[in-house]
């Protein structure tokens, strides 16, 4: 789910795999005719300029208060609006990350800006926080 548009949602649910979708910018709740119904596991996705920042403030606060449910959050990514945080920037990042379950910081990759994603051979880094996750969405199934 993306905090604002163009949060880089699309780009982490590629990363994440088959399983994982972009639900656009609203909590995703289940619905259906089935019961009882499933529950959604959500990772969320900010980017690290101030609309983003502020979003993923506003989100967190929101989770912290049980203000959100129906669905599980899984965890927060935040992705780099540029190729260098500023100070502030990096300090907003480490405190909202640990907010939540699983915080990931996705850096600021520039060959993304001419070639799409290769998640078949991603990054160690990226590898690390693609397992994380995959391994948090299945202890919950447990």
């Amino acid at each position: 789910m993306g905090l604002h548009g163009g949060a880089g949602t699309s780009t982490v649910a590629s990363m994440l795999g088959e399983r994982s979708l972009d639900a656009g910018t609203g909590w995703p709740i289940a619905s259906g005719w089935v019961r009882p119904l499933p529950t959604l596991r959500v990772v969320v996705v900010a980017r690290t300029h101030w609309a983003g920042l502020d979003a993923a403030q506003d989100f967190t606060q929101q989770w912290l208060a049980g203000d959100l449910s129906e669905s599980r959050l899984l965890g927060l990514v935040l992705v780099d609006d540029g190729p260098k945080l500023l100070d502030q920037q990096q300090r907003a990042v480490k405190r909202l990350l640990r907010k939540v379950p699983i915080g990931a910081h996705l850096p600021w990759v520039e060959s993304w800006r001419i070639h799409p994603p290769d998640f078949e051979r991603p990054p160690r880094r990226l590898q690390k926080i693609i397992r994380t996750f995959h391994h948090k969405a299945e202890e919950d199934n447990a």
